[in-house]
């Protein structure tokens, strides 16, 4: 899938447009964006619903061994094909979204994520079920999966966007610290993993307009990558 590459440097910032604007300025309320609507890409990766399609991908990725260290277990057991399906069934249940990461250059597969526990009434989401390939975590990819994620959140309209991962995921944390998404602390054994273990849950969240600031900072960091593919 080849090297990570991020925006050049100095690269001015890339505004995204948010859809419901113009209705909020004339005082009505902004329609929200459905959480499987097309259009989750950058130049680097791109975000699709999960679909049979996507499957192959999945099953051929390096994902099962970080399964058992990084995932809380699922009713439907603890293998690649259960967490698929259990992922596929999010939307239909109303319980979230899946997404299969794709990189924008060759298409390949290259990681999953996904969005749980929605609730409209409270305008909340959770950010959950993201894993990349190890060459990836913690770079550019990384990142514009994330700046996806809030930006399709905030287009849901979500007032509080939370992630919730084991203490093992140092790296993820360490890059939800250094963008400055604020920590609110440790949940004890809050997570039975899917080796047995009963883990420590670190919650992270965004609320309100520090949404938007977030997404404004990501846009002026990530800057023509958002929407350029890197050269070769």
């Amino acid at each position: 899938t080849g090297p990570e590459r991020s925006g050049r440097a100095g690269a001015g910032p890339v505004f995204w447009v948010w859809s419901g604007l113009a209705g909020a300025r004339r005082g009505r309320e902004p329609e929200s964006m459905k959480l499987d609507a097309p259009g989750l890409e950058t130049g680097l990766v791109r975000l699709e619903p999960f679909e049979a399609r996507h499957r192959a991908g999945l099953l051929a990725s390096g994902a099962q061994e970080d399964l058992w260290h990084l995932m809380p277990t699922i009713p439907a057991g603890n293998t690649l094909p259960a967490y698929f399906d259990h992922t596929s069934r999010l939307a239909s249940l109303g319980a979230g979204q899946g997404y299969a990461v794709l990189c924008q250059d060759t298409g390949a597969f290259i990681g999953f994520a996904a969005f749980v526990t929605p609730n409209r009434l409270h305008r909340r989401i959770r950010v959950g079920y993201t894993w990349l390939e190890k060459a990836r975590r913690g770079g550019p990819s990384a990142l514009h999966v994330q700046y996806l994620l809030i930006r399709r959140a905030t287009e849901w309209r979500a007032r509080r966007v939370e992630w919730m991962m084991s203490v093992r995921s140092e790296r993820g944390a360490a890059m939800l610290d250094r963008l400055g998404i604020a920590r609110e602390g440790i949940l004890r054994q809050y997570s039975r993993m899917a080796d047995g273990s009963w883990e420590d849950v670190i919650v992270f969240s965004l609320v309100g307009d520090e949404l938007r600031a977030m997404l404004a900072r990501l846009e002026t960091e990530l800057g023509e990558s958002l929407h350029t593919a890197p050269g070769p």
